[in-house]
């Protein structure tokens, strides 16, 4: 629940700052232009938006109760805000299938080092935006000794002694969902994709693995759902029949994938996920799933047989 309040407040924080505005000072067209960027931007469902004017709301009520707020105290632009806008869920629309052919027609005409290893990345190991963006230099590790040389850093973290051509998704991280931290193997053709971006990546002595093109500092979300919308739009933009594809169309991918197409063990897809085992909600699980326990020895050689294969 913290986790929850300290995403909303910084995700507020930031869009404010590109808006010129203290946080602290909204007025209502504010408030409307953030929910259509949470909706519209980053694909986020009317019950989310709802939900942060919710914890927003709370912190601006606090703050109307001290003398030095700029407002009167009978304004309050999030109950504006959500009074005129229409944030009931409408019917969810069903992701497009597209196929592995599909995936393999697309990437052949993304032509940018950094675009195709982040569009590969979440579609070969079902990452997040987020989380993607969170990965450290220090939480991969590539058998090659000129990227050794370069990076000398390069799978140093603890979690990657004596496990070669992975990477380590943490669970705490700021921004990061899942409940659980993972190792991910990386297949020969990601392998040779990251290896050709690395060898190619600004030398700014950033920790982070995927970098802003314009400032170089640690990419953020936004970036990673304009290099999405760039490679499948129009053809896979929204239609009246299927929601549009987004950076989190490869995790959807993924998860189908592994479930529907390979029907692999939940337990296994759960730990590739990051998610907790047994049921999603404690409520409902039984004394035999505080049990289970899956480790990366588990999923490693069924991941490198049957990972599909996208030819980039």
């Amino acid at each position: 629940t913290l986790k929850g309040y300290h995403r909303t407040f910084r995700d507020w924080r930031e869009f404010m700052d590109e808006q010129g505005r203290h946080p602290a000072c909204p007025n209502e067209d504010h408030v409307k232009a953030f929910a259509r960027f949470e909706m519209d931007k980053k694909g986020n469902v009317s019950s989310t938006v709802t939900n942060k004017f919710q914890r927003l709301n709370t912190a601006y009520k606090y703050w109307q109760n001290d003398p030095a707020f700029p407002h009167p105290q009978d304004y309050n632009p999030f109950q504006l805000a959500k009074s005129k806008l229409d944030l009931s869920d409408e019917p969810k629309k069903e992701l497009p299938r597209l196929t592995i052919d599909d995936l393999r027609d697309v990437l052949s005409d993304v032509t940018h080092v950094r675009d195709r290893s982040v569009i590969a990345c979440q579609l070969k190991l079902g990452l997040r935006a987020t989380e993607l963006c969170n990965v450290k230099i220090s939480e991969i590790t590539i058998e090659n000794a000129e990227l050794q040389r370069h990076y000398p850093e390069i799978g140093s973290h603890s979690a990657l002694d004596e496990i070669d051509n992975a990477v380590y998704i943490p669970h705490d991280r700021d921004g990061n969902k899942s409940r659980r931290p993972r190792v991910l193997p990386l297949d020969d053709e990601l392998r040779r994709v990251l290896l050709r971006y690395l060898l190619t990546r600004p030398d700014t002595g950033a920790e982070w693995l995927f970098l802003s093109h314009t400032t170089y500092a640690q990419m953020h979300r936004e970036y990673v759902a304009d290099i999405w919308e760039k490679a499948f739009h129009p053809k896979y933009e929204e239609t009246d029949k299927h929601a549009g594809v987004t950076s989190h169309f490869g995790r959807h991918r993924f998860t189908t994938y592994w479930r529907v197409e390979q029907d692999v063990n939940r337990e296994l897809i759960k730990y590739m996920r990051g998610d907790t085992p047994g049921a999603g909600n404690i409520e409902d699980r039984g004394a035999i799933d505080e049990y289970l326990h899956t480790y990366y020895e588990d999923i490693e050689s069924m991941y490198r047989e049957n990972i599909y294969k996208l030819n980039i």
